[in-house]
């Protein structure tokens, strides 16, 4: 039986991971990245001020306290994520650090797991429907051989034809079903596969890629960084 495919329709042609999701809320109000993302996707040489862009595109770098990290998380607690972060101002400048990250991509990264499962469940089902679409298919030529013979053999063996011929038809009727589920789950592996392919990953694993707001240390020193909750109806 075909698995049940993830709600998201896929996508192709989607832009980095990080440039997704402009709209963020932090406390009782609402910020904007276009800008950054538009200036962020601008730079051609790498350099802090890149020459201007297409009009509404700020030539020197916008909203200076969101930073682009990346990286993997080494622990969590109570809504805040430990990163072990690339923090980047530009494509030129770059540090690492661990940091603390508020609001982190919790539902994507449980996404991105559950699409992994999904996809691992995919190629089981597809080779079970394989075996069985080969079993059914060896099946139907074995009884429709027998019908045939049966049918031109003496009078007790014409009287098992037909039940030998029903057996065949319910075989290659099987065959069919396999052989449709086969197809049906393909197509549903592939969109998972396109969904996955959406979401930041390094060897097989989650990777977080976000713009986050700097907003100060804890008591050790620890930057901290907010992604902002990305809302599901945006004002």
């Amino acid at each position: 039986m075909l698995l049940a495919a993830s709600a998201v329709p896929a996508q192709t042609n989607q832009p980095p991971a990080c440039f997704r999701q402009p709209l963020r809320r932090l406390g009782g109000g609402w910020a904007d990245l276009t800008p950054l993302f538009q200036w962020w996707e601008q730079q051609g040489t790498g350099t802090s001020n890149p020459p201007a862009g297409p009009a509404g595109v700020a030539s020197i770098r916008p909203m200076g306290a969101w930073k682009r990290i990346t990286g993997r998380k080494t622990g969590e607690g109570e809504g805040v994520w430990m990163v072990e972060a690339e923090i980047a101002t530009s494509a030129a400048d770059r540090t690492n650090e661990w940091i603390l990250l508020r609001d982190p991509p919790a539902e994507e990264e449980s996404e991105f797991y559950r699409l992994q499962g999904l996809l691992a469940q995919y190629d089981a089902q597809i080779t079970n429907d394989q075996r069985q679409y080969k079993t059914y298919e060896a099946a139907e030529k074995k009884t429709a051989a027998q019908a045939r013979a049966a049918a031109q053999g003496d009078k007790w063996e014409r009287e098992n034809a037909g039940a030998y011929q029903q057996r065949a038809t319910e075989d290659r009727a099987a065959a069919a079903a396999a052989r449709a589920d086969e197809k049906q789950t393909e197509a549903a592996r592939t969109q998972a596969r396109q969904q996955l392919g959406a979401l930041p990953s390094a060897e097989g694993q989650y990777k977080l890629d976000c713009f986050a707001l700097e907003v100060g240390r804890n008591r050790s020193g620890q930057r901290i960084f907010d992604r902002g909750a990305v809302p599901d109806n945006p004002p």
